[in-house]
């Protein structure tokens, strides 16, 4: 099962965040981190990290003139990290005007790690209209990598695509420093909020089964994660209805947010399909589908119920509609199966089972 991971830093430790990024992590305040599944509006999306080998990347004809005309009209410089009264100023207005969506907290919290501790070796460019600073990127660099972490500018300059400029600034001086790699974060299968990295060149892709880089012409949407575990799931449950067992997918945000020990009884996936036991409110058997060994298990197991903190925190975050909010406490799973026709009787069987022992405890 491919699961989010975070990995918070006490240190700096350049080598370790080659790593770390080579394997689809992205850092956020002292802490590294990835998950396959981004919820934006309550929809799920398919995590895409993203990077760009310097030494095969050729600015393309549009980049080359985005970067000619704006080096006329502004001015920039790579700089240490201070959070000055001017760029903390820019990060308000950015922040109120620009930005789509809730950015939380302020820049001294996105960039933590960079300053007093400084695990991180984070670096600024400042993008200037007749001295005035305009725009802003942050970058960290470790040995052989680069890594974007985020970008601000002023709304009266939005018709540049100051954003897509800094990144071509940030790759540029990449080159000169002789890095191997440019890591611009990552995009989203279901939104085209971050389609814009695309613009930086030829970017590699991390592939969700092989967990290798690809170009995106060797990518299939049908084999990313979100994509693929619900298209699996929706055969299953095609598989059930043949036989007029009804099942509703879910999606399970607290997996997805990480709050539990990973040894714990608990079910370790984002997605599944729910069948319901009618003599209990709360035991149920789950499908879910392992995109890592392509195969399909069949899980009993218990919830906790509304009335749970882990339910009250989630019930916050996510729509209701679609999402089941409770704890899952697995009781007992079947074996990886992996044809899809064979679990309405492996399902069947096990319902079975359950009505037998009721029946046997009752006598």
């Amino acid at each position: 099962m491919i699961r989010g991971d975070n990995i918070k830093l006490k240190h700096y430790a350049p080598k370790l965040m080659d790593k770390l990024l080579s394997l689809g992590y992205f850092r956020s305040g002292k802490s590294m981190f990835h998950s396959p599944v981004t919820f934006i509006e309550g929809i799920p999306n398919s995590t895409i990290r993203t990077r760009l080998d310097l030494d095969e990347h050729i600015l393309s004809k549009s980049s080359r003139k985005l970067l000619a005309k704006n080096n006329r009209l502004f001015t920039h410089e790579v700089a240490p990290l201070v959070l000055d009264k001017e760029l903390l100023e820019l990060y308000s207005i950015y922040k109120e005007e620009c930005f789509k969506g809730d950015l939380n907290g302020e820049l001294s919290e996105w960039l933590e790690g960079s300053e007093e501790n400084e695990i991180f070796n984070t670096r600024i460019c400042k993008i200037y209209f007749e001295g005035v600073l305009v725009a802003a990127s942050f970058f960290d660099t470790g040995l052989e990598s680069m890594a974007s972490i985020m970008g601000i500018y002023h709304p009266d300059f939005s018709k540049h695509s100051l954003g897509i400029y800094s990144m071509l600034v940030e790759v540029e001086y990449a080159k000169e420093m002789g890095l191997s790699f440019y890591y611009p974060g990552y995009i989203l299968s279901a939104s085209s909020r971050f389609e814009y990295k695309k613009k930086v060149g030829n970017l590699m892709y991390k592939s969700f089964d092989s967990g290798k880089w690809k170009t995106e012409d060797m990518l299939s949407k049908d084999s990313y994660f979100v994509e693929k575990s619900l298209r699996k799931l929706e055969e299953a449950q095609k598989s059930l209805r043949e036989i007029h067992v009804d099942s509703e997918q879910y999606a399970y945000p607290l997996f997805t947010w990480s709050t539990y020990p990973v040894d714990a009884s608990l079910l370790e996936h984002y997605f599944f399909l729910r069948v319901n036991v009618d003599l209990f409110d709360t035991l149920h058997v789950i499908v879910v589908y392992d995109i890592l060994q392509d195969g399909y298990v069949i899980n009993l197991v218990n919830t906790i119920g509304e009335e749970s903190n882990t339910w009250k925190e989630f019930k916050n975050f996510y729509p209701e509609e679609g999402n089941w909010l409770d704890t899952i406490l697995v009781q007992s799973k079947s074996k990886l199966e992996k044809n899809v026709e064979v679990l309405p009787v492996l399902i069947v069987s096990m319902l079975k089972t359950i009505t037998d022992r009721i029946r046997l405890d009752k006598m």
